[in-house]
């Protein structure tokens, strides 16, 4: 097997990368795999015992719970450490005589990833789950005229690209087919951390409020204990951690009829509020693995949200910096620009619902 890697590439350009072999035997070539994932372990296994003996990895991530089922090079042991790490321990007791290193970094910003860096490999192998990271290994490799096999995965559906300077496409060249995104359920439901999550959790709250029984896309909004995350070795003995757990599971045994116990509540928004800000928060802040390496959330009630303004939570969440308003004249004059408190969504969130109902009523009623 020669490091000019044409076994893999079509027929159309075959010629082109046999004439770019660097004649290379794989225990003499240098390989860099960017990216030490679900692609990535698999092909590091592959690269050693097809002899490359001189191998360096790439990966910024830390291994967590949920890559433990397909990232065979990890184990329960190694989580919250690099992976590039690991993954090289691992191929090194694999493979004893091999030489491969880890490098534990962002591909983009990290100012040891140079030209340089990269004029000293015969060969560049994408393994990044990252658009941005996938298109400035491209340009590098582009500019310092190394080859590129750029692969990915989704879903059930995987690819592979030969990229030669002068010789084929590169990877900005080929148009990528517009997919829509789609995000974890338990991300949605028990850790969201980016505005769009808060945006699909909302579309997913408004489904199960007014939205179509049979639609088959419809998901809880209730927290998931079925999150990989929460999965803990041994029981808890703790009295406190044992009520919580029985808490727990009391909520998420009504995980299943949110829309049930909607309706059973006559849409009152008071409730809808309390059960979502207030007892679903309780039961996400009792799956204690959640909140290792996160900011833990806040229950929030009613009667307390009505009254606060923004400096009253901020103040309760301990924020690192509090935006405050000294005086009435810097409160914008337009609506939409008005600075809104926490008692005035609360009160936004009521009358949105109010309002909805009425919709959701009328709809019902020409339906029939």
């Amino acid at each position: 097997m020669m490091a000019s890697v044409s076994t893999v590439a079509d027929n159309s350009s075959s010629n082109h990368i046999q004439s770019l072999s660097n004649g290379k035997i794989p225990q003499n070539s240098s390989v860099l795999v960017v990216g030490a994932g679900g692609i990535g372990c698999e092909l590091l296994k592959s690269l050693a015992l097809c002899h490359f003996h001189k191998i360096s990895v790439i990966d910024l991530d830390t291994i967590e719970v949920s890559n433990l089922n397909r990232q065979f090079l990890f184990h329960k042991e190694h989580i919250g450490h690099s992976k590039a790490q690991v993954a090289c321990e691992s191929i090194k007791k694999m493979c004893p005589n091999i030489e491969i290193e880890p490098y534990h970094g962002d591909v983009i910003t990290d100012v040891r990833f140079d030209l340089n860096f990269y004029k000293k490999f015969d060969l560049i192998i994408n393994a990044l789950d990252n658009i941005h990271a996938r298109q400035h290994v491209n340009r590098m490799c582009l500019q310092s005229s190394k080859p590129l096999i750029d692969s990915g995965s989704t879903g059930y559906n995987g690819q592979a690209t030969i990229i030669l300077k002068g010789r084929s496409q590169c990877y900005d060249c080929v148009e990528k087919p517009k997919q829509q995104r789609t995000y974890a359920v338990c991300t949605i439901r028990n850790t969201p951390s980016q505005p769009i999550h808060c945006i699909v959790w909302a579309k997913y709250l408004y489904q199960q409020l007014f939205g179509d029984n049979d639609d088959p896309n419809q998901e809880d909004v209730t927290p998931d204990q079925d999150d990989p995350e929460n999965h803990v070795e041994q029981a808890t003995t703790n009295g406190n951690d044992n009520q919580q757990i029985r808490y727990s599971e009391s909520v998420q045994s009504q995980r299943l009829s949110t829309r049930d116990w909607i309706r059973t509540n006559k849409f009152d928004p008071q409730k809808i509020f309390n059960k979502l800000y207030n007892d679903d928060i309780k039961c996400l802040t009792s799956m204690k693995n959640l909140w290792e390496k996160r900011r833990q959330p806040i229950p929030l009630n009613y009667d307390k949200a009505i009254q606060l303004n923004e400096n009253d939570y901020d103040k309760q969440a301990a924020a690192t910096t509090t935006t405050t308003i000294s005086n009435t004249s810097t409160v914008p004059k337009l609506n939409d620009q008005k600075i809104c408190t926490i008692s005035d969504y609360v009160q936004m969130f009521c009358d949105s619902i109010q309002e909805l109902r009425k919709r959701f009523d009328v709809q019902q009623q020409l339906g029939k």
